[in-house]
């Protein structure tokens, strides 16, 4: 019997599917980050030029939302009451940023202020479509790249939203915020490849549409009015 039973046994663990090893088990079990699931942009490749600064920057704003910044990638937003509305991490470390329609701040870390009444605070409608320099109604936005630099994160701090915006290939980016465009080139690419690339303002207004205002939440029915009217 004892024979019989551990012959049994034996047959049983061989037909048996084999367990999933810890790192298998866990890549199945991974759960894709915000910038994983972002769709490639639309760069266009164009000559490369000599860098040099975009002219003509809009000035800094000033507002009650802070906006806190670590070297670890670790992004707050905060209201004039000190309520936290956002806690996130960046795809990586900051390695630069800048701020509105392309401030450059001289440390990527650190904390400052941001206005509640930017004008994607209005949802796209309040935007100039035919403006010839669209940097002005970037006011209120935070852009940071990270050290991985493979993506730009912009921040609205006064909808507390972000998005992640792929980069072309390359490493030691340079970013420059033309009036009809954004411009992306590379010190360091493979052989023959593009070196410079850009998309125009219009073409990241899809992205851009995310960080507006989160539409009204609908009311929440009670034990005398279970369907609130609107």
């Amino acid at each position: 019997m004892r024979l019989g039973a551990l012959f049994l046994t034996g047959a049983a663990l061989a037909a048996a599917p084999p367990l999933p090893s810890p790192s298998a088990a866990a890549a199945q079990g991974h759960q894709p980050l915000p910038w994983e699931q972002v769709s490639p942009l639309a760069w266009q490749a164009e000559p490369w030029v000599p860098p040099a600064e975009a002219a003509g920057l809009p000035a800094a704003s000033q507002g009650p939302m802070t906006v806190l910044l670590t070297g670890d990638g670790t992004l707050r937003v905060s209201d004039a009451r000190g309520l936290v509305l956002l806690l996130a991490g960046l795809p990586g470390r900051p390695l630069r940023a800048w701020r509105d329609g392309g401030v450059p701040l001289a440390v990527p870390r650190g904390s400052w202020g941001f206005p509640t009444d930017s004008p994607l605070a209005q949802g796209l409608g309040g935007l100039r479509w035919g403006a010839e320099d669209f940097r002005p109604f970037l006011r209120g936005l935070l852009w940071v790249l990270e050290d991985g630099e493979g993506f730009l994160t912009v921040v609205h701090p006064a909808t507390a939203r972000l998005v992640h915006l792929p980069l072309p290939p390359g490493r030691d980016l340079r970013i420059r915020f033309l009036p009809d465009r954004l411009e992306v080139a590379a010190g360091d690419v493979e052989k023959g490849a593009p070196r410079q690339w850009s998309i125009p303002w219009m073409g990241l207004l899809p992205r851009l549409a995310a960080l507006g205002p989160r539409p009204n939440p609908p009311k929440v029915g009670t034990a005398l009015a279970p369907f609130p009217k609107d």
